[in-house]
């Protein structure tokens, strides 16, 4: 591709021409324009990088970050980002700065305490950026909190937030503890600072809290329903009581416990024809606690679970493996795709700052290139935005609960902080909180990885709000860094998007084909006493491999009565 055509020897500059296109929301490749040229000579053609997301050459120095060309700050080292007319060498105080094609750039300085400035040198522009060194007010003397625990009694609380981490102490976060939701109601059995603690033994911030004084009132189940959607392949079951109940999920094998805290269990519940859930019992323990237990017919088909509440009804969400209409086909399953940030959110920003392509950009590109990769192996997309509109976390959250899709992929772009040395980050990364169902997120890194040939990295555990929900495997991926020029620059590129697109797309269909399920003739055959694999096949004239291959049978030996079992076509 040409950048610029050079006559007589020497490159001549464009002054003034600019094609602007709205189709992203940011200025557009430059179309071929007769220029306007210094040096009297006319009909030069300028071109942009025709895939590079609306990046054009900026002809100047461009400075992200700081973002401000008198910046202030206690630290001794920072770094600084940005990017210049790639037509000509750049220095900083008089020494050659490293670039990439583009001519983008990082230096990590060092500062003294003080004015410190760096004078950018590019072709004909100049910029100064000043970067001043405060003295450190040193460490806080407060001597930590002076807040104690104390125990309460006659309160109790409800949560007004749609979903809620509670905490294994006053401000200390941990992953294992599941999210509450709105509605939850507790007896407050203590309070330290500013929060309260829980009957559970987990703390909640105190803005988080309704509250009420008194004496919670007895809180009894009065009726239970429990039905199998087919579109959803969820097991649903919906508690009627008083009042929502502070409530814990314990999985262990191929027995799930709903547990509900100041709360008195009901009878026996009627299990409807479904291919999770083999029985469930109810008891009120010692502690004063409903307990439902749930019984699989295969623990190996649970990918997920979640709690709903609404003013005295609470649904508890057991989600299916999904069920795929014939093997080589993603026909049946549902992928949720979400773009990162959004509208005036830009996300982090790369060394072209507010002037080119910011996270938002790149990762609504992305995503939209994901799906459609996805849609062509046959699963049905489900995205939270398609355009340059801003979602709240929390709304992007309530689509996925609501959705109950087969699996959630965050698409997001890294950065590091200002003080980090820049160019000592680079890469994709795959995050998650909860992997102990199933291992979506150490599929799908594997798989990018070896597609994209990246070096191999560990998916990485954090308390992320798109990643701690438990209704169905929920992983994040960060593209690559915005902050590492290189990585920018890749990112920019079309050929590379649309290849790591693909590969996304591939390591979700290496996921869901791990545990899904398959309807390839509509054949249903429910195992029976006395039933073994050889006279199931004779039966149907089929195979005992094809049996297995078709339910992912990893014993043909074990098979448990009840189980459902598909019954592929001859």
């Amino acid at each position: 591709m040409r950048r610029y055509e050079i006559i007589h020897g020497s490159v001549w500059r464009r002054v003034g021409v600019l094609v602007l296109a709205g189709a992203l929301g940011f200025a557009a490749p430059l179309a071929e324009v007769a220029g306007i040229w210094s040096g009297g000579q006319t009909a030069v053609t300028a071109y942009a990088a025709e895939d590079m997301l609306g990046y054009e050459n900026p002809e100047r120095i461009v400075i992200a970050m700081p973002n401000s060309k008198n910046y202030s700050t206690t630290a001794s080292k920072i770094s600084i980002l940005g990017a210049c007319d790639y037509l000509y060498p750049l220095t900083m105080n008089g020494k050659a700065v490293e670039t990439t094609e583009h001519g983008f750039f990082t230096e990590y300085v060092t500062l003294a305490v003080g004015k410190n400035e760096f004078v950018f040198k590019n072709g004909d522009h100049e910029y100064t950026l000043t970067v001043t060194r405060k003295k450190s007010s040193g460490s806080s003397s407060g001597g930590g909190s002076t807040s104690k625990y104390k125990a309460v009694s006659n309160k109790y609380g409800e949560l007004k937030n749609p979903y809620t981490m509670p905490m294994s102490a006053p401000g200390t976060a941990k992953i294992d503890y599941l999210p509450l939701t709105q509605n939850t109601t507790f007896r407050i059995v203590g309070e330290w600072g500013n929060y309260y603690k829980l009957p559970d033994g987990t703390y909640v911030s105190k803005s988080a809290v309704k509250v009420y004084n008194g004496k919670m009132p007895t809180n009894t189940i009065k009726s239970e329903k429990v039905k199998y959607d087919t579109t959803t392949h969820t097991v649903e079951s919906t508690f009627s009581m008083k009042m929502d109940a502070l409530y814990d999920v314990q999985v262990n094998g191929d027995t799930v416990k709903f547990v509900l805290y100041d709360t008195k269990a009901s009878g026996k519940v009627f299990v409807p024809d479904n291919p999770l859930v083999k029985s469930i019992s109810a008891t009120t323990d010692s502690k004063g606690r409903a307990v439902y237990t749930y019984k699989l017919k295969n623990a190996d088909k649970l990918c997920g679970f979640d709690v709903f509440t609404e003013n005295g009804t609470m649904t508890f969400v057991l989600k299916y493996a999904p069920v795929l209409k014939s093997q080589g086909s993603l026909k049946g399953a549902v992928v949720l795709l979400d773009a990162g940030h959004g509208d005036d959110d830009p996300g982090t920003v790369g060394a072209m700052g507010g002037y080119g392509p910011t996270e938002k950009d790149v990762n609504l590109d992305l995503t939209l290139r994901t799906k459609k990769a996805l849609e062509a192996l046959g699963a049905k997309v489900v995205l939270v935005r398609s355009d340059d509109t801003f979602y709240t976390l929390s709304e992007r959250v309530a689509l996925i609960r609501e959705t109950k899709p087969d699996l959630s992929i965050s698409i997001h772009g890294n950065a590091m902080g200002i003080t980090s040395d820049f160019s000592k980050s680079s890469g994709f990364l795959t995050f998650y909180s909860y992997n102990e169902l199933q291992d979506a997120a150490g599929i799908i890194n594997a798989s990018v990885n070896k597609t994209m040939g990246y070096p191999t990295r560990t998916i990485r555990r954090s308390n992320l709000s798109l990643t701690r929900l438990t209704a169905c495997p929920a992983v994040l991926l960060e593209s690559a860094f915005l902050t590492y020029p290189e990585d920018y620059e890749y990112l920019l590129k079309s050929s590379n998007r649309e290849k790591l697109a693909k590969a996304i797309a591939g390591a979700a269909r290496e996921y869901i084909e791990s545990v899904a399920v398959y309807e390839q003739s509509g054949t249903k055959h429910t195992v029976r006493r006395g039933d073994t694999l050889s006279v199931i096949a004779r039966k149907y004239g089929v195979t005992v491999d094809s049996i297995v291959k078709a339910n992912k049978i990893k014993n043909k030996n074990v098979i448990h009565t009840g189980d459902v079992l598909v019954i592929p076509a001859k």
